[in-house]
Formats: C-alpha cells, sequence, structure tokens
C-alpha cells in the first residue's frame, strides 16, 4: 500500500513538472508573439507613413523631373522617413532598407509607390519559429493643377531687355505655364492673367470706356472723311492710360469710381492727292504694344502674350503690381471680359488668388518702391499669395521685392538662367495639388 501511493506521488510530481513546462513554453511563446507581431504592425505603420511621403513627393515632382531622377527622388524620401523609427530588437539588429519601386502614369498625373520590406523578428527567432517577415505597401498619388487666378507680373522694361534677361524671364514664365498646364485639371484649374512693365504707362485697350469724359477723340473715318493709318476700331490699336489722382491712383478701385486719364495722340495732314486728311496715332512709345491680359484659361493665349513682349519703358514695379491687383480684385468683376463672377470673390473656398511677380531691374522713381511695398501688404491682406523673383536686381531693390513676398519661403534670388527656371518650377510645386484617389 505504501508503495502505491510512492509510485503515485511520484508520477503527480513528474506531471506537475511537464504541466509547469509547457505552460512555459506557452507563457514565452506567446510573449514573443506579441513582442514580434507589434514589430512587426509598427514597421508596417511606419512603412505606410515613409510610402505615402514618397508618393507625395513623386507625385509633386511628375512633371519636373525623368523617370530615374522620379526613382531616385521617391526612394530617398521613403528611406529618410522609414529610417527614423527604432525598434526593439537584438544588439546590433536593423531593419534593412525597403525595396521601392516607382511606377508613373503621366496621362493621368499619377504615381504608384511600392515598397517591400522584412522584418527580422527577435524572440520567434530564439524558439526557432521563423526568422524575417515580409511587409508590403503600395500608395497612388496624383498630381492636379491648382484652382487660382494667378498674375504673372513680368519686367518687360527697356533696362530688362538691355540686360539681356527679359528673353530668359520670357521663357521660364512660358516653361512654368506649360509645366501646370501638364497637371490634371479637375475644374477650373488655372486662369491666368499677364501684366507686363516698365514704366506707369499701361495700354488697357479696348476699354475706351475707363477713360475721363471727353478725352476719347472724336471726328475721325469713319464719322468724317479720310483714312487712317490704323485698321478697324481704334479703341484696338495702340493706346494707354496714365495714373489716376489722388487716393484713387493707388487702390483698387474699378474705373466706375474713378475713371482713368488717356493716353492717346492722333495726328493729321492732307493727302495730297485725295486732298483727304490721313490720320495717324502717334501716341508715345513709352506706351507698349502689348496689353495687360485680363484672366483667361487659354494656356496658349496666356503663353503666346507672354512671347510677343518687348522691353518698353522705365521699370515701374509699383504700378504693375496695383494692376495686378486689380486684374484679380473682386471690385473689377465683370469689368474686364464682362464676366459677372470673375475674378472671384477674395477667400472663396473653391479658387484662390496668386501674383508671381519678377523684378529684373531697379525702379526709375523711388515713389514706385512705396506703391510696391503697400500694394503687396493690401493684397497679401486679401489672402493673395505672392510669389517675388528677384532677378540681378540691387541690394535695396532686392530687399524691396522681399518684403512683397507672402513670406521667405515665397521669395527667390536668382542669378542665372538656370536659376530663373529652377525659382519658376519651385513656384509650380508649391501650387502643385497632390492628392490620394479613392
Amino acid at each position: 500500500m505504501v508503495r502505491s501511493l510512492q509510485r503515485f506521488r511520484s508520477a503527480e510530481e513528474g506531471a506537475a513538472v511537464l504541466i509547469f513546462a509547457l505552460g512555459l513554453f506557452i507563457v514565452i511563446g506567446g510573449m514573443a508573439f506579441a513582442i514580434d507581431v507589434s514589430r512587426i504592425y509598427a514597421v508596417k505603420s511606419r512603412l505606410s507613413v515613409a510610402t505615402e511621403a514618397a508618393a507625395v513627393a513623386a507625385a509633386t515632382n511628375l512633371h519636373f523631373l525623368d523617370g530615374d531622377a522620379l526613382g531616385q527622388l521617391a526612394t530617398q524620401t521613403l528611406n529618410a522617413n522609414f529610417g527614423q523609427m527604432n525598434l526593439l530588437a537584438f544588439k546590433g539588429d536593423t531593419v534593412a532598407q525597403p525595396v521601392v519601386t516607382v511606377t508613373p502614369d503621366v496621362s493621368n498625373g499619377e504615381v504608384t509607390v511600392s515598397a517591400e520590406g522584412q522584418v527580422t523578428t527577435t524572440l520567434l527567432r530564439m524558439l526557432n519559429f521563423f526568422d524575417d517577415v515580409t511587409v508590403t505597401e503600395a500608395v497612388t498619388a496624383r498630381q492636379q493643377m491648382p484652382e487660382t487666378e494667378l498674375a504673372l507680373v513680368l519686367d518687360a522694361s527697356a533696362a530688362s531687355k538691355a540686360s539681356g534677361r527679359l528673353e530668359p524671364i520670357k521663357a521660364a514664365a512660358q516653361t512654368f505655364i506649360a509645366a501646370l498646364e501638364l497637371e490634371v485639371r479637375q475644374a477650373s484649374g488655372v486662369k491666368w492673367a499677364l501684366v507686363p512693365f516698365g514704366n506707369s504707362l499701361v495700354n488697357v485697350a479696348p476699354h475706351q470706356d475707363w477713360v475721363e469724359a471727353a478725352s476719347w477723340p472724336v471726328n475721325l473715318p469713319p464719322d468724317v472723311p479720310g483714312t487712317t493709318s490704323w485698321t478697324g476700331d481704334l479703341a484696338e490699336d495702340r493706346w494707354c492710360v496714365g495714373a489716376r489722382s489722388g487716393a484713387a491712383g493707388s487702390s483698387d478701385a474699378p474705373p466706375a469710381s474713378d475713371l482713368f486719364p488717356l493716353v492717346l495722340e492722333i495726328s493729321s495732314e492732307n493727302d495730297p492727292v485725295t486732298g483727304l486728311p490721313h490720320f495717324t496715332n502717334v501716341t508715345t512709345p513709352d506706351c507698349r504694344n502689348e496689353r495687360i491680359q485680363p484672366l483667361t484659361s487659354s494656356t496658349v493665349e496666356i503663353s503666346t502674350e507672354v512671347a510677343a513682349l518687348t522691353g518698353v519703358g522705365d521699370t515701374a514695379s509699383g504700378r504693375a503690381m496695383l494692376w495686378a491687383e486689380r486684374v484679380l480684385s473682386p471690385l473689377w468683376q465683370g469689368v474686364w471680359d464682362g464676366d459677372a463672377g470673375s475674378p472671384v470673390a477674395y477667400n472663396d473656398p473653391t479658387l484662390g488668388k496668386t501674383a508671381v511677380l519678377v523684378v529684373a531691374s531697379d525702379n526709375a522713381e523711388a515713389g514706385e518702391d512705396t506703391i510696391l511695398g503697400d500694394t503687396c501688404a493690401r493684397m497679401t491682406s486679401n489672402g493673395i499669395t505672392l510669389y517675388a523673383i528677384d532677378y540681378l536686381t540691387s541690394s535695396a531693390t532686392a530687399d524691396i521685392v522681399k518684403a512683397c513676398a507672402s513670406s521667405a519661403g515665397h521669395y527667390f534670388r536668382v542669378t542665372s538662367d538656370t536659376e530663373l527656371i529652377d525659382a519658376f518650377f519651385s513656384i509650380a510645386k508649391f501650387l502643385t495639388v497632390v492628392q490620394f484617389p479613392g
């Protein structure tokens, strides 16, 4: 009997040891599983964030970089974000950099970034379950055209032409226009305007109703006998307006509130053959041929106008920016082209307002600096985003141009044609909208 009890106790102790060992294995295995699964999900989460960042970077640069450079940018962006994570691991263990694949779809403005990473286990490896776990992530981002009214304010003065900077400005602006046009248009897209300068005289043809009463010439053919040097309506020929007097001269008040002084000169002489008067437009050459181009959705039209710019007049960037404000101001709704909804109201939730100022020469008059500063401050307060490019101006002008920009990050000091194009590309990237489809 005693021997039987001893054998039973021995068997019971052996079973307890076995149960304890089995339970310990389960507990340790559960802990190992919990720790490594947490690590795997942490890597998965970090990989997701890093892949999204890479997709945004790639989509933003879709039309600015070739395939190889785009892939390199996406890989660098992903690795930079992914490498910031710290994980519980054995000493010396590291999470290998993911394998990155970039698939651009230029026609749809999309880029897909795929990443595959390996997570080396810790406790599960000690228990000889498995060593590595593969995690994957794929993100598609779409590059979209910004929704904004955008005024290009370009230095087309005689000084800009003489310095050889006008042609590079025109080329860079056209490249900028073309780059944004390649992006996917979701709604209105970009509506473009062009304000060329120099001097304070501005060609606003054919809006003869904007000029002071009784200043428009009368008694001209076809109302009277004779011939003209221009074809068709004189309002479509070359003429300008000057600066208004008083407060209206530096405000965005529309012409219905304050009319503009007319700059137009007509001469006449009798034709020796017919004896009839021949009328000629002899307006001062300071009145440029190129008109202000109001807001339009046609990139062909705006690019053609940029290409046609010539260097005329003394630099007057203050007046130019004032006219950019008038191009974008809702006080001028329906004034430019009869569209009662254009320009849109300030702070419109569907359409922003942007101006890009390019200055390549110093103002001829000190008063222009004051007008520029006051106008830029007013535009910024009304929610207009201002980018400013200073192309080799003097240090005094550079300070004024820099102050015009919405922030230090919106200002670019360029010293070469290449830097000028890079500045325009940077602005295009700032404006570009990136979304995740679906």
